[in-house]
């Protein structure tokens, strides 16, 4: 009977701990991980840039950053790519792959409206927490000029 009740007490401190770690998962050395993706409004992925947050803590502010894969999702580093990001509220920006003179000249366009470039005007907030964060942004695309409108840049469907 004793050891029946050793053996109950010995597993439900090992669930316990695993239960605790659980909840500390995805965040080492102070940063947990962030990922997620950015589509535009017909869910289709945004394929260049970089997704950067922001946040300030007094004078000190903390920059946590992932670029774009193919697919529209990144994860975000602080030190070295895909290592977290500080728990806290950040304010966060979309930057999309710059166009250049010649593309631009031919009437291309950013593949991103660029308010979201602008972290007054991006709207977009963000709070990380401990644990596992996922952080899913729909952004919009430029608007277009003129009869068929510009080529956009980062988007091989536009």
């Amino acid at each position: 009977m004793i050891l029946v009740k050793d053996h109950i007490r010995r597993r439900l401190t090992v669930l316990a701990a695993l239960a605790f770690l659980a909840g500390v998962a995805g965040c080492g050395d102070g940063r947990c991980t962030v990922h997620g993706r950015v589509v535009y409004e017909d869910g289709s992925p945004v394929t260049e840039g970089i997704v950067i947050g922001e946040k300030a803590e007094g004078d000190r502010r903390v920059k946590t950053q992932g670029s774009l894969k193919s697919d529209g999702t990144f994860s975000w580093g602080t030190l070295r790519p895909g290592d977290g990001a500080e728990p806290g509220n950040y304010r966060v920006v979309v930057v999309p792959r710059a166009v250049g003179e010649k593309e631009a000249s031919q009437g291309m366009l950013p593949a991103v409206d660029l308010k979201f470039s602008n972290p007054q005007t991006s709207g977009i907030d963000f709070e990380v927490k401990p644990g596992r964060n996922e952080l899913n942004i729909t952004v919009t695309k430029p608007k277009q000029g003129g009869r068929g409108g510009p080529k956009r840049g980062g988007d091989p469907r536009s």
